[in-house]
């Protein structure tokens, strides 16, 4: 209701801005004696009417009580001093002038409201894109930012840090036996199953969604990852014969490597996924 609302607002301004043009066409063809003055006050007004649009209708109106002012006392010093008269079309630029501006603002309301919603979006979208927006779950960008976080504070207390690389095993072959939505469908679930599989202090990343593969950050040495990687291995066998027999066509298998930190290894958080993919090698 308040969309519709704020739409019919801006036609109203645009259809108000529109026959104030045509006002002012009438009145410069029906006063063509003072073309020169008409064409200045009519730049006058549109460049009052850029600034309401660029910034907002407090500020064109003060410019318009500021012109409307100096152009009055324009008017009567000639009226006074020089004893010139002035018809009622002299006065209908103190009057159009303030219209377009009100009329300009009416109508670039809803623009303003459109930028700063996407302004908002937008700065949604940065947050968003740290998650990937089907799993929930953080991708390889927040993983880079959190692996030196975790390698910093596995040097400091001297804790062993583990990357654990999860794989569905020819998940692109996979793709051409199942549908779209439900490989889709399939990322989701596996992702819901490694995330019963560990500890609130374990984070787990969507690195590429594409291939299929997750990343797995533990404070735990080599002998934790392989109780871990043991006990995903079995849910998902579980979940094959249970949940996933009655929804995928084929059987969803994994495949793990698993990689302790070493900082003489790993230079850069890229380098830990290439050390813990390597290890995919041995999970045959």
């Amino acid at each position: 209701m308040k969309k519709i609302t704020n739409n019919l607002f801006a036609d109203i301004g645009f259809l108000f801005f529109t026959l104030l043009c045509f006002i002012t066409i009438g009145f410069m063809i029906n006063t063509p004696d003072e073309y020169l003055r008409n064409i200045i006050l009519l730049n006058i007004t549109f460049l009052l009417v850029i600034i309401t649009y660029f910034t907002n209708l407090t500020l064109g109106l003060i410019l318009n009580v500021l012109y409307i002012f100096i152009y009055a006392t324009y008017i009567i010093y000639e009226i006074v001093a020089n004893q010139i008269a002035y018809g009622v079309g002299s006065y209908f630029w103190l009057i159009i002038t303030p219209l377009f501006t009100v009329a300009s603002a009416m109508f670039t309301r809803n623009t303003s409201r459109l930028q700063a919603e996407n302004t908002k979006i937008k700065q949604q979208n940065l947050y968003l894109g740290t998650i990937d927006q089907e799993t929930l779950l953080k991708n390889i960008v927040s993983f880079q930012n959190d692996e030196r976080i975790f390698s910093s504070i596995s040097r400091r207390y001297d804790l062993p840090l583990s990357l654990m690389v999860i794989k569905v095993r020819h998940w692109r072959e996979l793709k051409r036996f199942q549908s779209e939505d439900e490989m889709r469908l399939a990322l989701q679930d596996i992702s819901s199953i490694l995330e019963s599989c560990i500890r609130t202090s374990d984070v787990l990343y969507l690195l590429d969604k594409e291939d299929a593969t997750w990343g797995l950050l533990l404070l735990t040495d080599e002998p934790g990852g392989k109780l871990v990687a043991d006990r995903i291995k079995s849910r998902i066998a579980e979940a094959n014969t249970e949940d996933f027999a009655a929804k995928y066509r084929v059987k969803l298998e994994l495949r793990i490597g698993t990689s302790q930190f070493d900082s003489e290894k790993v230079k850069t958080p890229l380098d830990f996924i290439d050390l813990a993919t390597k290890e995919l090698e041995y999970d045959v």
